[in-house]
């Protein structure tokens, strides 16, 4: 399964920049002040819009660019109750997969009960169901698209 199904949707906004400031340093050696420049403006710029988490709508999808994460896309698209995946190529289904799948859903369940008992915060509980509708989902396009797979390619710098 994708190894984006690894890490938990965000349940703030803050969290989501985080997300996505850690997926450009450690996946692509990115940072904040190669963010910047890859979305043509200052660093100080970037750094208080993350600050004030005031990024305005133009620049997103520049920051989703330079930065290689969604998180932030995410998080928003979850806040107006919309689940984006990312589209998958249809490549064959592995053990791995499924038994990760079920550990999502399975953490989902329990943070739902979790939550109906009040030992689980709300935006905790949104957060797993969020995970588990968008592997879910992944899965059904990945299934769907199993007999003619695409190839999968690598977008350079």
């Amino acid at each position: 399964m994708s190894k984006r199904f690894s890490i938990t949707p965000a349940s703030s906004l803050r969290m989501a920049f985080e997300q996505d400031k850690h997926t450009a340093l450690v996946k692509h050696r990115r940072s904040m002040e190669r963010l910047a420049e890859l979305m043509r403006m200052k660093a100080g710029t970037l750094y208080d819009w993350i600050e004030e988490q005031s990024m305005p709508g133009h620049a997103l999808a520049a920051w989703e660019h330079a930065s290689g994460g969604a998180a932030v896309i995410r998080y928003l698209a979850s806040r107006s109750n919309r689940l984006v995946i990312d589209i998958p190529t249809g490549r064959g289904l592995v053990t791995g997969d499924v038994q990760a799948l079920q550990r999502i859903t399975h953490d989902a369940i329990g943070a739902l009960i979790g939550f109906s008992e009040g030992r689980v915060e709300a935006d905790e509980t949104m957060a797993a169901l969020l995970h588990a509708m968008g592997a879910l989902a992944w899965q059904r396009e990945n299934v769907g698209k199993s007999s003619q797979p695409e190839l999968e390619l690598e977008a350079g710098e």
